[in-house]
């Protein structure tokens, strides 16, 4: 049997728990702060020495996608890497089996792992109302949100959604966005856990480096 160990986004560990239940998976699982995110450079130098510090595995399995380039120029120094071929964890558990995630133009994407995200758009918005007052904070909030019209909150299936609907509608109107609500799914992940690693992943054999190409 392979020796296979994941590496994963903690803001996926909802959505990554039930795909483990679902498959009855063993793999060992490293998990990595979601913090990491707002800079692809660092994001890069976290796994890459993530990579780095595993032993004697086969595969190691990433709950990524892309993530802003993110994942592009990590050497695969002990194993082969497996790699979701998707923009990032929103295309993953947006995307259905065969077809490629067309993103709504404009939306800021929520699921109950983002909400609760030490970097989420609520905890910056409390931040910033103790550090700069409430007219000031909802000014640099609408120069940070120009670009969107929509606030997604996104059902994966792997939590209560109706628990997190009210704080969604608090995010709503403290950014001036339309709330949607959409169902989403983790085929992808369960199909990480179980392959077959087809066209829908970047197989990256070790000794080798991910490259834009791969996704």
């Amino acid at each position: 049997m392979l020796n296979n160990v994941v590496i994963a986004c903690h803001t996926l560990s909802d959505e990554l728990n039930l795909a483990y239940a679902l498959t009855n998976c063993t793999y060992p699982v490293i998990w990595i702060d979601s913090e990491y995110h707002s800079d692809p450079n660092k994001l890069r130098k976290k796994l890459q020495e993530t990579v780095d510090s595993v032993k004697d595995a086969d595969n190691l399995l990433f709950a990524y996608g892309c993530c802003g380039n993110g994942l592009v120029g990590i050497h695969a120094s002990t194993a082969n890497l497996i790699i979701p071929k998707t923009e990032d964890c929103i295309s993953m558990v947006m995307s259905k089996p065969g077809e490629k995630y067309e993103r709504v133009k404009e939306t800021y994407f929520l699921t109950k792992g983002w909400i609760e995200s030490s970097k989420s758009i609520s905890k910056e918005f409390e931040n910033a109302l103790k550090k700069y007052g409430l007219k000031k904070t909802k000014m640099i909030f609408e120069i940070m949100l120009k670009n969107y019209k929509y606030l997604m909150l996104i059902d994966t299936g792997a939590y209560n959604v109706a628990e997190y609907i009210p704080k969604a509608e608090e995010i709503a109107r403290m950014t001036s966005l339309k709330l949607l609500l959409e169902k989403g799914d983790i085929w992808f992940l369960i199909k990480l856990l179980k392959g077959p690693y087809d066209e829908d992943f970047c197989v990256v054999k070790k000794g080798e480096k991910v490259t834009v190409e791969h996704f």
